[in-house]
């Protein structure tokens, strides 16, 4: 099974829509680095107390930060780089969740497994955890979470081929 390890973004998307028990619905286990936390954290916003609980009942679990000896770009994040190193470090495989297309294209780079936040949602909605995803992502853009009209008609042209 593969190690599952979260950027800040999609968990502020989930937090978001108050749907942070997705995550651990569609997987056991759900990781975040020190600094992914410190990110989602630093303000105190309803979507960070969310996190904060989800991490407080055990949703996610906080892992210490790798250290970077691959991932030296700057022009990711602290979170970003955290995460992709502590996949590219992991014995096990691992599946990263992460929006940012700089950090995608990165892991991608590294022949790490990526997907969205749209992507879990609609795989959410396919195994029925729950009824529209559509809902779910027109209520991420009212809260200006930005995820683009064609990420989504590619992710449906996924799912029905």
């Amino acid at each position: 099974m593969a190690v599952v390890i979260a950027d800040a973004g999609p968990l502020i998307a989930f937090a978001k829509i108050k749907k942070l028990d997705l995550l651990q619905q569609l997987f056991s286990e759900v990781l975040l680095t020190e600094s992914v936390k410190k990110e989602v954290l630093t303000s105190q916003s309803n979507d960070a107390l969310l996190i904060k609980e989800a991490i407080n009942n055990g949703c996610l679990k906080c892992v210490a930060d790798p250290k970077l000896e691959t991932i030296v770009s700057r022009s990711l994040g602290g979170g970003e780089k955290t995460v992709i190193e502590l996949a590219l470090q992991s014995e096990e495989s691992a599946l990263l969740i992460m929006d940012d297309l700089l950090a995608r294209k990165t892991a991608l780079r590294h022949k790490l497994n990526v997907v969205g936040t749209a992507m879990l949602i609609y795989g959410a909605e396919n195994k029925q955890l729950i009824s529209n995803a559509d809902e779910l992502i027109d209520e991420l853009r009212l809260k200006k979470y930005r995820i683009s009209k064609q990420v989504i008609e590619s992710i449906k042209r996924q799912l029905s081929a």
